[in-house]
């Protein structure tokens, strides 16, 4: 036992005390999550410009609304943009905190010649403008198909401009439309009111208070993008974990294989002892990991007022399937190092493995939207995939039956021992020998005959 722990905390220090492991270790959260704030800054930095729109107003009555409400909109992102009287948490969650400026511009021509709509489109290709906007005088008939409204511009497919001024367009011509046909606005509003079904949580009843039994309760859970990703937050950081874990053991037994170090350890230790405390050290390693990703989280999470979204119950079962996901998967990879000698043929052996690993990735959405249907149980009582679709659904905030934690809890225990008897066999089979292994097949075929020997 203690030549086991001798080589674990070997093991631990060769993973944590690196400068590959300390970049990972900064990297990997900013490659996961890095986007869900680098988009938004750069959306900041890349907005405020001034866009100098032309339009041409067949009806020459929409121009008019369209200037006054551009210099309402102008007026209104300055000072939500410079304005000291508005908290920062208002300006960022203001959905003009980053948009531009419009300047419109109506035109003279109530129509346009294919010889001007050429030129305006040159003068956008060079820059000199951004859109040009060409509004038919006919817009405002009740009788035949409505003519087209045309938003030039080279972004006109994705344009915050062409949204905004279609908004306006739509609301005028419908007012318009009404008062043609004798309809009043505000009943037809009221008509087409829609009903709401209001998002509510099962009921509770409220703890007893001197003898009196307590109130029928029901909160309302409204739709909440941090609600939605936090379980996708905590299945990634599951993931990572892993993976930190699991990638050296893969790099550890191929460096011993191919520098013949290995030889050296056999000597003094078995190769049962040297895969144990291999593991052992790994899992310590992970641990590691998971407080610096975990508390690091947690704390941002606090800093937001967003604690709530990470249920304290749940740290047990992340420990659980921490520690079994890490011994199953290193296992594997360390049986892989063990038996090639290049990486490229490594990663040919990983890539199934990698394929069943990343499972929940692809479904994640599925489960979260139905964590107790049989696409999430399935993966949840799946081995390979239970680690971290058991985290996904029991972040979600759903009630899921205590059984099935536990029974993929089981599942995955007998699943990881079997894994890790088998890696074991590999590993004693293949870490002196100087060919490498080709295929999952033969892998298992060395295993089973390193069984029989």
């Amino acid at each position: 036992m203690n030549k086991i722990l001798v080589i674990a905390k070997r093991e631990y220090l060769a993973m944590v005390a690196t400068r590959t492991f300390l970049f990972t270790l900064i990297m990997m959260p900013i490659l996961m999550f890095g986007g869900l704030f680098l988009i938004p800054a750069l959306t900041k930095l890349s907005g405020g410009k001034e866009r100098t729109i032309r339009v041409v107003d067949g009806t020459g009555r929409i121009g008019a609304v369209l200037t006054a409400a551009s210099e309402q909109y102008n007026a209104t992102l300055r000072k939500q943009k410079e304005g000291p009287s508005e908290s920062d948490a208002a300006r960022k969650t203001s959905p003009m905190a980053s948009g531009d400026f419009y300047n419109i511009v109506v035109a003279e021509e109530s129509e346009l010649e294919d010889a001007a709509r050429i030129q305006w489109s040159d003068e956008i290709r060079n820059g000199d403008l951004y859109a040009f906007v060409e509004i038919p005088p006919a817009l405002f008939a009740v009788e035949g198909t409505p003519p087209t409204v045309r938003f030039v511009s080279q972004d006109a497919a994705l344009s915050d401009a062409r949204q905004w001024i279609e908004s306006i367009v739509s609301s005028m011509v419908r007012e318009e439309r009404f008062k043609s046909l004798g309809i009043d606005s505000a009943q037809v509003q009221l008509a087409n009111m829609p009903v709401r079904l209001a998002p509510t949580a099962p009921y509770e009843r409220s703890a007893a208070t001197d003898g009196v039994e307590g109130a029928v309760q029901a909160k309302e859970k409204a739709f909440d993008l941090a609600a939605l990703f936090a379980p996708f937050g905590m299945m990634m950081l599951m993931f990572m974990v892993i993976f930190l874990a699991a990638q050296p053991m893969l790099e550890s037994a191929m460096e011993e294989k191919s520098q013949r170090i290995a030889e050296v350890l056999l000597g003094a230790v078995s190769p049962t002892q040297l895969m144990a405390g291999k593991l052992l050290g790994n899992v310590a390693a992970s641990l590691l990991v998971f407080s610096l990703y975990g508390v690091g989280a947690y704390c941002v999470l606090v800093q937001q007022g967003m604690q709530a979204l990470v249920p304290m119950s749940l740290l047990p079962w992340f420990f659980i399937f921490q520690i079994l996901g890490v011994l199953f998967f290193s296992s594997i990879f360390m049986a892989i190092g063990a038996s090639v000698r290049e990486l490229k043929e490594a990663q040919s052996l990983l890539l199934p493995v990698w394929m069943v690993m990343m499972l929940p990735m692809m479904v994640w959405f599925v489960a979260i939207r139905d964590p107790l249907g049989p696409v999430a149980l399935s993966l949840a009582l799946f081995p390979p995939s239970a680690p971290m679709m058991n985290i996904l659904r029991l972040g979600t905030g759903t009630t899921i039956p205590l059984w099935q934690p536990i029974a993929a809890a089981v599942l995955l225990a007998v699943a990881t021992l079997g894994v890790i008897w088998l890696a074991g066999r590999v590993y004693r089979a293949s870490l002196l020998r100087n060919d490498s292994v080709k295929s999952l097949i033969q892998l298992w075929k060395r295993a089973i005959a390193s069984q029989a020997t």
